[in-house]
């Protein structure tokens, strides 16, 4: 029997996140190919890689007994994403085979009793390792199974045939779960000497990650079917929980009011707690009852981090091994399931099956410390030989040659750049001679491999090309595809349990092969993601986001011009930042140099547009001592200078109002709603030369910035919609019982009327008489109770000639749930949703980045491109003459810096799907109730004509956005008549954005228009 002595230490890896294991090495690292939830621009922010992060330990190997050279060897030789040694988890796998004697010296370099336990191979008790039945040393307290700070013990297994097969081995001694989550585990291997040799060996773990923790204010630990927790609240506050082991959350919010009991059910389809937001007083009790089947946890949030479902150490595809192999290599993989805990996970692999028993399969599950060992076969990119004939016609849509792209020395493709469209593509041949028919497999066009041998039915690729039927000349092409390798557990998976078998495969194409393709030749990456559309198979062409130069300033305030400019501001911001506005043009894309003074701090002002065009700017911060002010300020573009302007001075309000809501009337003047400090209940009406209450109409909107839109039938319209908290559960509306005299009446309760932080936006059809009006509201929902709030819902209440007889109702939920969320509507009539966050109120690091679409006529939400950052709090999104949308500021969670400067333009998919229709001329000013004339080269081919209000935005707030249908008379092959609307409650006078659709859905750029 051979000696052989092996030396491990058990040593810290300090500040370890399993997204981003080495800041030196950072390229590799912090993604998420898969584009789960929150990651859907394929990145994971700093915040997350925080939060994920743990002070780990592990085995490491060293190759001598003063522990001084370490040993190097990588545990995956090919796994392109695997970091250095010394940032690795596992610490090591040790290879054997039978017949070897192993002494195995562990050094404790931690600060805690550890111990070495392996499984399968042959030992005594004292290299057991299993607290508390070790031995102790003779003269001092050193035992097998608690090896002391500093102290080593020396394990003796011998290796024998019945220990064939991966074997995992951990720490054994307290705490067992608890110190393998902090990756102290790893593998033994003992190879069959009577097995063919393969051409990679593969050890993979799936195991999890805890991250730091601190002292939670309570914790249940796991709790089973039918157990019950209980805490007991003695201290106001609100207190936020989470499950350890599902991604669950709740609040519990203590006041001196609330009530002395609650009950919280733990449910497991979907898990949830149920009621997850509820409101007690201090000395309250609250059970929580579990009510499902699966382990779950009760764990108050302070300090706590996010626990990553890993393989070998990493979480998420692009950080998790990425396994690089020719086509027919031979993989031996040892699998091993470190999880310790109740769940229990399986191995899957795609394209590839291996031998278990007397069948196949290509999943096998793994209970807590579960083993085995696979043999599998690299599977090809593409099946060949292709399914085509010599003489079969080009696929449809592919027009002349394909496009190619040029080969680097190394054999990896290069960049592909200035394509204007995306047709199929191939990496660029190289020629070569004609092939001499072989004796090779006829069945397989392909080059060469690194493999000699196959497993089970596959075969291993030839070195002889297939031979050419038709004469043609064949040209060789790398192609690469990725095969998952999983937990088949979704929630596993889709929370990091994966990583990729990238295949490699050289095939021989001729040309005629190449044009009858029906699919992109899958080319070689090296660490990228790949680039994918979040929505391919959408009808409505493709959107897109482009990231822009950052704005010189940040942005919080957004007002689009009549000029087609957009002016751009947010006073100090509470930062002392300069106090200036800047115009952002449309046409380059770019922040304007001229800069504009602002003559107060208008952080967090409201404003609206006047008849004539001008932005009305009221209240706002006062950039020093109090909170709000009551001045005033009118912008006028320079008629001259078009990045200038000026804030010149009007009349003040009688109070102060910071997140005030300003709104246009039918006549033109101007409301003035909320805003505080202290709140004013008081509304005040603007005309241009005072400020006047509106006696009887005081109401005291504590959320600031509420909702209000101007209905056809002439009430102000309240939705809930607001920056705080609203109080009561109604919304209602405000009647002008005379010029400067009003009342409320409350107007029915929406199914979750908690729309803190939502949008509402208002929609007229004057096609039809009367009008029909939409008036929605769109997620929102913070700190109401958990019954009046989910933030993924939208509403709507619709008005046919008056405002009696309606009621809210619910339509198609958002595919994700949004808070500070933003609401365009869109020339096609369509509703644009962009930005907000999952959870939480401002600052929360959940930001939804992809973007989705409200038909109203069909009810159905599309999905669209991901913005590049967030746009949460302080966000703008601007509709753009050119049916474009422009956002800009927002913060971003986690960051030195959270104010975004950050500028992104959005195209929707209407302006991919071919011309637009043109307006060659419109009137510049209309009348009310007239008709007029709009001139347009595709009038045959119009479907609707539109008015757009420019949007005056802040907060997810603007009282003046709304969509106006017209209705089509008498039209010529190049002319258009329509009728402007009837009343200023429908369109409050000023400019508008005058948009015509065609049949196929695609606007032409907006005109503006004049009315009054």
């Amino acid at each position: 029997m051979q000696i052989r002595h092996i030396y491990l230490k058990i040593e810290a890896v300090p500040n370890y996140s399993p997204v981003a294991p080495d800041d030196a090495e950072h390229h590799k690292h912090r993604l998420d190919c898969m584009r789960n939830m929150e990651h859907e621009d394929a990145t994971i922010p700093q915040s997350e890689v925080d939060r994920r992060s743990l002070n780990a330990l592990v085995y490491r190997e060293y190759l001598d007994a003063a522990y001084t050279v370490m040993k190097n060897t990588p545990l995956i030789a090919a796994d392109i994403n695997e970091p250095r040694v010394e940032r690795r988890i596992p610490g090591t796998v040790i290879y054997t085979q039978p017949d070897e004697r192993l002494y195995v010296h562990v050094l404790n370099g931690d600060t805690e009793p550890h111990s070495f336990h392996v499984h399968g191979l042959h030992y005594g008790i004292d290299s057991d390792g299993s607290w508390p039945f070790g031995v102790q040393e003779y003269d001092g307290p050193n035992r097998s199974d608690a090896i002391c700070p500093g102290e080593q013990w020396c394990y003796v297994f011998d290796v024998k045939e019945d220990a064939i097969g991966a074997w995992p081995f951990h720490d054994h001694h307290m705490h067992i779960e608890e110190v393998v989550k902090r990756g102290l585990f790893g593998g033994i291997v003992v190879r069959d000497p009577h097995c063919d040799k393969t051409d990679l060996e593969v050890p993979i773990f799936f195991h999890r990650l805890t991250a730091n923790v601190g002292a939670a204010l309570f914790d249940s630990d796991s709790l089973n079917a039918g157990d019950q927790f209980d805490f007991t609240f003695n201290e106001e506050g609100t207190f936020e929980y989470y499950c350890r082991f599902h991604p669950m959350q709740g609040r519990v919010r203590v006041t001196m009011a609330g009530p002395l009991t609650a009950t919280i059910n733990i449910l497991d389809t979907p898990a949830r707690f149920e009621l997850d937001d509820i409101t007690v007083g201090v000395g309250a009790t609250v059970t929580w009852n579990h009510a499902g089947n699966q382990p779950h946890t009760v764990t108050e949030r302070s300090g706590a981090g996010l626990e990553s479902f890993a393989i070998n150490g990493r979480t998420f595809v692009g950080n998790t091994p990425t396994i690089v192999a020719e086509y027919g290599t031979r993989v031996r993989w040892y699998v091993f399931n470190l999880d310790l805990s109740m769940i229990w996970h399986n191995f899957h692999l795609h394209g590839q099956r291996w031998r278990w028993g007397n069948e196949w399969v290509d999943t096998r599950s793994l209970g807590p410390a579960e083993s085995f060992v696979a043999d599998t076969v690299v599977p090809p990119v593409i099946l060949l030989p292709l399914p085509l004939e010599c003489e079969c016609k080009p696929h449809e849509g592919h027009e002349g040659p394909h496009p190619t792209l040029p080969e680097d020395e190394g054999g990896h493709d290069a960049p592909h750049h200035g394509r204007e469209a995306r047709p199929p593509f191939r990496p660029e041949a190289r020629p070569d001679h004609e092939h001499e028919h072989g004796h090779g497999h006829a069945h397989e066009h392909f080059l060469h491999s690194s493999s000699s041998t196959s497993a089970g039915e596959q075969g291993h690729p030839s070195k002889d090309a297939y031979p050419d039927q038709c004469g043609e000349k064949r040209k060789k092409y790398r192609l690469q595809g990725d095969f998952l390798i999983h937990c088949h557990v979704e929630m596993h998976m889709m929370e990091g349990m994966a990583a990729v078998l990238r295949a490699t495969q050289e095939v021989e194409l001729s040309d005629k092969e190449l044009d009858k393709i029906c699919y992109q030749l899958p080319t070689v990456r090296v660490h990228e993601c790949p680039e994918v559309e979040h929505h391919p198979c959408g009808g409505d062409g493709e959107d897109s986001w482009e990231l822009l130069e950052p704005s010189p300033i940040f942005v919080v305030h957004g007002a689009l011009l009549n000029t087609g400019h957009v002016l751009l501001f947010s006073g100090a911001a509470e930062r002392n930042y300069p106090l200036e506005a800047r115009i952002w043009d449309p046409a380059t894309k770019q922040v304007m140099p001229g800069v504009i003074t602002l003559p107060e701090d208008f952080f967090c002002c409201g404003h609206t547009f006047l008849p004539d065009g001008r932005l009305l700017v009221i209240g706002g911060d006062t950039n020093g001592a109090g909170h709000t002010n009551n001045r005033c300020f009118i912008f006028t573009p320079d008629a001259v200078t078009p990045d200038n302007g000026t804030f010149g001075p009007t009349v003040s309000m009688a109070h102060a109002r910071w997140y005030p809501t300003a709104l246009s009337l039918s006549d033109g003047r101007i409301l003035a709603f909320s805003g505080g400090h202290p709140i004013a209940a008081e509304v005040e009406v603007f005309d241009g030369g005072a400020w006047t209450p509106v006696a009887g109409a005081n109401r005291s909107f504590d959320e600031l910035y509420p909702g209000m839109h101007l209905l056809p039938s002439g009430e102000i319209f309240y939705t809930r919609a607001g920056w705080a908290g609203a109080t009561g559960t109604q919304t209602a509306y405000l009647t002008m019982t005379g010029p400067n005299n009003g009342n409320w009446t409350d107007y029915g309760q929406q199914q979750f009327y908690d729309r803190q932080e939502g949008m509402s936006l208002l929609m007229i059809d004057t096609t039809v008489n009367p009008e029909h009006t939409s008036l929605y509201v769109f997620g929102g929902g913070v700190s109401g109770p958990a019954t009046a709030r989910n933030n993924a819902t939208a509403e709507v209440i619709e008005f046919s000639g008056g405002i009696a007889g309606s009621a809210w109702a619910r339509i198609a939920d958002m595919n994700f749930g949004r808070t500070n969320v933003n609401a365009v509507v869109l020339p096609t009539g369509r509703i644009l949703i962009i930005g907000g966050h999952s959870n939480g109120q401002k600052w929360s690091p959940t930001p939804v980045l992809e973007t989705e679409t409200y038909d109203p006529a069909t009810n159905t939400w599309t999905l669209g491109a991901p913005l590049n950052f967030p746009r949460q709090y302080h966000s703008v999104c601007i509709l753009l003459a050119d049916g474009r949308v422009v956002t800009a500021g927002g913060v971003a969670p986690g960051t030195a810096d959270p104010d975004q400067h950050s500028v992104e333009l959005y195209s929707p998919g209407y302006l991919s799907l071919g011309a637009r229709p043109v307006i060659s001329n419109a009137p510049p000013a209309v009348t009310y109730a007239s008709a007029f004339v709009i001139e347009t080269p595709q009038a045959a081919n119009i479907n609707a004509v539109v008015l757009i209000a420019p949007i005056a935005v802040t907060h997810h707030t603007d009282a003046g956005q709304r969509y106006i249908k017209l209705p089509i008379g008498s039209r010529t092959v190049s002319t258009l008549e329509t009728q402007a609307p009837a009343h200023g409650n429908i369109a409050p006078p000023g400019s508008y954005m005058l948009f015509v659709v065609d049949n196929q859905g695609v606007p032409s750029e907006a005109r503006f228009v004049a009315i009054s």
